[in-house]
Order: structure tokens, then C-alpha cells, then sequence
């Protein structure tokens, strides 16, 4: 039973964390698309391109550890 509690308490730490990396990574991605256009500097782009993937495989993660605590057998 700790184990199943255990998935349910990982899957939604990380899904609070993709929470604020949701707003943040567009944000960070159109002002890197701006900065870009205005001065020609990428490293707003690439920073807002590594934080959208990191997004994803977090968001990835969470959804897998919440699965795995309703399906566990």
C-alpha cells in the first residue's frame, strides 16, 4: 500500500512542478524569438527551447507516476 501512496505522492510533486514551467517556457521562447529579431541574440531562444523540453518529459513523468498509481496491480 506505501508503494501505491508512494507513486500517488511522486506524480503530483512533479505535476506542481510542470505547473509554473508551463507559463514560463513560452514566455522565455517569445521573448528569445524577440531578442532574436531585435539584436540577433539566441540565448533566450535556447533557454526557452530546453525548458519546453524539460517540460515535457516532466510532464511525461507525472502523468506516468499517476497511472501507475491507478493501475498498479
Amino acid at each position: 500500500m506505501s508503494s501505491k501512496k508512494n507513486h500517488l505522492q511522486k506524480g503530483i510533486n512533479i505535476m506542481a512542478a510542470v505547473l509554473p514551467l508551463l507559463i514560463l517556457s513560452p514566455v522565455v521562447v517569445n521573448i528569445g524569438f524577440k531578442a532574436l529579431q531585435k539584436d540577433g541574440i539566441y540565448v533566450f531562444l535556447i533557454i526557452g527551447t530546453l525548458l519546453a523540453i524539460v517540460t515535457i518529459i516532466l510532464f511525461v513523468l507525472g502523468i506516468r507516476a499517476l497511472l501507475n498509481h491507478l493501475f498498479n496491480n
